[in-house]
This record gives C-alpha cells, structure tokens and sequence, in this order.
C-alpha cells in the first residue's frame, strides 16, 4: 500500500485531516492509501527543528500531495517539503482542494508541477500511481 506526505497550509488543516481520515479508513472504499503528514501541532518556530520533522515524515513515504488551497502560495513550508521530496528523487503531486481557487504556489510552477481540479477518484490516482 502506498504511504503519502501529505503537505498544505496550515488553513487547510481542517478539510486535509477529514481527507486522510477517509484514505486511512477501510470502511471508506474511495481512497485506500497510508498517510504522513505534520498534521500534529509544533510549539516551535526553530527551522531546523521543523526542517528535520519534515525529512522524517517524507523519508519512507512514495511521494508528496500538495493540496492547494486559497492561500497555499504564501505558505513558508510547502517549498521546502516539496524540495525535499524532489531531492529524495520521489514525486511530487499537486491537488486544488474543492471550491477554492487560489495562485499556484511558485515552487509547483517551477518545478513543472500540475495542480489537478479536485475529484476523489484524481486524488487516489495520484497516491497510488
């Protein structure tokens, strides 16, 4: 089964933890995957200490989903979660979450990096392809 980092802004908490419980719930057949993320809370601002909770969450992950909300481009963090997830030579996967319609953030667009409309169906494709 694949094992996903899940990473977004942290207004995106709610709708993004409702998600992960559905793919990591059996009784919910639509998504079937395993999930990593930083979805605990952290009672720190030190970059490195964050910086090295994001390696530890990614490394023995698949690959990395963004889920792009409507402010997700002035996130501080996606940038480095998703140049670390390219630097360990694994994918990176971009979704809009449903109904919003924010910028994509740079570093997607940079590194050539699709943001896929909402669906489900597109979000289980992509964590298990």
């Amino acid at each position: 089964m694949s094992v996903v980092f899940f990473s977004f802004k942290e207004e995106d908490r709610g709708v993004v933890a409702t998600i992960k419980g559905k793919a990591v719930n059996s009784n919910y057949p639509n998504l079937n995957f395993r999930v990593r993320d930083l979805l605990k809370r952290w009672k720190t601002e030190d970059e490195a200490t964050i910086k090295q909770a994001i390696s530890k969450s990614i490394k023995g992950t698949s690959r990395t989903i963004v889920f792009v909300g409507d402010k997700t481009h002035k996130s501080h963090w996606i940038p480095h979660e998703v140049q670390m997830t390219l630097d360990a030579k694994k994918p990176v996967y971009a979704i809009r979450l449903n109904g919003t319609d924010g910028k994509t953030p740079k570093c997607l667009s940079e590194n050539g990096i699709h943001v896929y409309a909402w669906s489900e169906a597109r979000l289980q494709e992509l964590a298990t392809k």
